[in-house]
């Protein structure tokens, strides 16, 4: 599976007022399957939950996270809001006082600060992406 995210960035040219802006084009490439390898490889598997920041801007970050099954990321908050797409597997999110089931191919999106803790049903990956408001960064 690949995961392509484009960016696009204006920049305003110097000295004119009335110039159109230039666009700049960044682009990151990922390759999740071979990240997930990557991850189970690393020393931090050991504890059975493993994560790799793939993405990083002040607003923005995302992270591959891996888990094995039955295992608990315990209750925590994002200052910004989150988007948690299942990669592998199958992980249960639980959040103000609901419980989502996000089997692969399933995807959560939650406002910002709510708490919330992850279970892995069994070895799972998923995406944690946090927007984080403007003003404040990680």
């Amino acid at each position: 599976m690949k995961f392509r995210m484009q960016t696009q960035i204006a920049v305003q040219q110097a000295g004119s007022a009335n110039a159109l802006p230039s666009m700049r084009v960044s682009s990151t490439q990922l390759d999740l399957e071979s990240e997930i390898a990557q991850l189970h490889r690393s020393p931090q598997w050991s504890t059975g939950i493993a994560r790799k920041v793939l993405i990083q801007y002040p607003d923005l970050q995302i992270t591959l996270r891996t888990m094995r099954a039955r295992t608990r990321i315990p209750k925590h908050h994002n200052l910004g809001r989150i988007c948690v797409p299942t990669v592998q597997g199958h992980i249960r999110l639980h959040a103000d006082g609901e419980i989502f089931d996000l089997p692969k191919g399933k995807m959560l999106v939650l406002e910002r600060a709510i708490v919330h803790d992850v279970e892995a049903l069994e070895e799972s990956a998923f995406l944690l992406t946090v927007a984080y408001p403007q003003g404040i960064s990680h």
